[in-house]
C-alpha cells in the first residue's frame, strides 16, 4: 500500500494580508484563509500522494504560511493503526519552550515552527 500524506498549517512567515491576498490568488476565500490562521495548526489537505503534498506544500509556503508534510495513519480493517499499537507515552511528548504548545516528540514545534 502506497503511503499517503497530509500538509499541516502552523503559523505564517509573512504577514497576514499578504497571506490572505496571496491565498485568495490561490481561490481560497478570505473567510476561510481566517479560520485557517485562528485555527492553526490545521490539517490544509489529506490522502495525498507524496508529489502532490510537496506541491501544495510550496503554494502555501509561498502564500507566506509555515507547513509541514506528515505521513497519515493507516489503519488496518478493523480501524486500527497499523503502524503502532496506537498508545503513545508522556516520555514521547516535548513542550514547546516558545509558545507551550505540547506535542510528540519532533524538530520543529508544530504550532510555532521552533526549532528544539
Amino acid at each position: 500500500m502506497d503511503k499517503r500524506y497530509k500538509v499541516i498549517f502552523s503559523n505564517l512567515i509573512k504577514e497576514k494580508t499578504y497571506f490572505k491576498d496571496q491565498m485568495s490568488m490561490l481561490g481560497v476565500p478570505e473567510d476561510r484563509s481566517e479560520d485557517i490562521l485562528k485555527k492553526a495548526p490545521v490539517t490544509l489537505k489529506k490522502n495525498l500522494s507524496l508529489g502532490e503534498a510537496r506541491r501544495y506544500a510550496d503554494a502555501i509556503l509561498q502564500a507566506g504560511g509555515r507547513v509541514t508534510i506528515h505521513v497519515e495513519d493507516r489503519l488496518d480493517e478493523s480501524g486500527k493503526d497499523e503502524t503502532s499499537a496506537g498508545i503513545v507515552t508522556l516520555k514521547n511528548f516535548i513542550m514547546c519552550p516558545q509558545c507551550g504548545h505540547k506535542q510528540v516528540k519532533t524538530d520543529v514545534c508544530i504550532k510555532c515552527g521552533f526549532l528544539f
